[in-house]
């Protein structure tokens, strides 16, 4: 595993989204590396991946370091791999931040399926009207990597962590663009709502990319956020603990499953919701 550094300062880790390079956060990087020693690493590609594996692999990049913690930041998929770390690892997060991104599972938002098309849907279109070839030139950061989509495809189509946001013990940041299309905004209040003591901050008329459509303005409140002293998690123990490498290899299984049950309440609490309005 590559893993490189920039700046000096606590560590933050930043975990890329789908099938993208980190170079993606290579517009900003001098603004967080002002303050924060940035950690960057690719994600593993390949046939077939789980959160649970990524979220493993996070933590190697970590370990590799030096660093047996550090503030993690998670945009979009990235988003996902970093619930997938609190939950798992929570020694190894000081401060969390969410950025566009979901818990999935039946119960996340999704977007229209002509939304998904890459490139017009990443930034407001007031960004895309009035900066062109800003625009332009930040498309190019998001080229996808063909030998990920596969495996990242899988890890994200069974990501659910909705029934265990609760269990996160970071102080979390949930930050999200008031324009998302791809992520439609409804999963940062949705994550707001279930991490305990989250923060939310909707970024007014920004895209999905919002921390490159509006960089200074997001690092400014990441930069608050983190801002203060903030310890690791508990390690977790016990069975559980002695399970984790288990669990993450079957972490695909496990999430349809998890999927399954998520769809079956989601089936009772509609008809609840119709025979309460069937008695009325």
């Amino acid at each position: 595993m590559s893993v490189s550094r920039h700046g000096r300062g606590e560590p933050l880790l930043f975990l890329t989204g789908f099938a993208i390079s980190s170079a993606v956060f290579e517009p900003v990087l001098d603004l967080y590396a002002s303050r924060f020693e940035c950690i960057l690493y690719e994600h593993r590609g390949g046939l077939m991946t789980s959160m649970p594996e990524l979220a493993a692999d996070a933590a190697r990049a970590l370990r590799s370091v030096g660093h047996s913690s550090a503030h993690v930041y998670g945009v979009s998929m990235g988003g996902m791999v970093a619930q997938e770390l609190a939950l798992r690892f929570p020694e190894r997060v000081r401060g969390l931040v969410l950025a566009g991104t979901t818990p999935g599972g039946p119960r996340a938002f999704r977007p229209a399926a002509a939304e998904l098309l890459r490139g017009k849907f990443l930034f407001s279109p007031q960004f895309r009207r009035e900066h062109p070839e800003r625009v332009r030139e930040l498309l190019r950061y998001f080229e996808l990597r063909p030998s990920s989509l596969w495996a990242h495809w899988w890890a994200t189509v069974y990501h659910d962590t909705v029934s265990r946001l609760a269990q996160i013990q970071a102080p979390t940041l949930v930050m999200h663009g008031g324009e998302d299309v791809m992520a439609p905004v409804g999963n940062a209040r949705l994550l707001a709502s279930r991490i305990p003591g989250a923060e939310l901050i909707i970024v007014p008329g920004a895209g999905h990319a919002f921390p490159l459509e509006r960089p200074r303005e997001s690092f400014e409140a990441v930069e608050r956020f983190l801002d203060r002293e903030i310890a690791p998690g508990r390690r977790r123990t016990g069975m559980v603990a002695r399970a984790e490498p288990l669990t993450r290899a079957f972490g695909l299984p496990i999430g349809a499953a998890r999927t399954g049950v998520s769809l079956a309440g989601l089936a009772a609490d509609r008809l609840r919701r119709d025979h309460v309005a069937t008695d009325r």
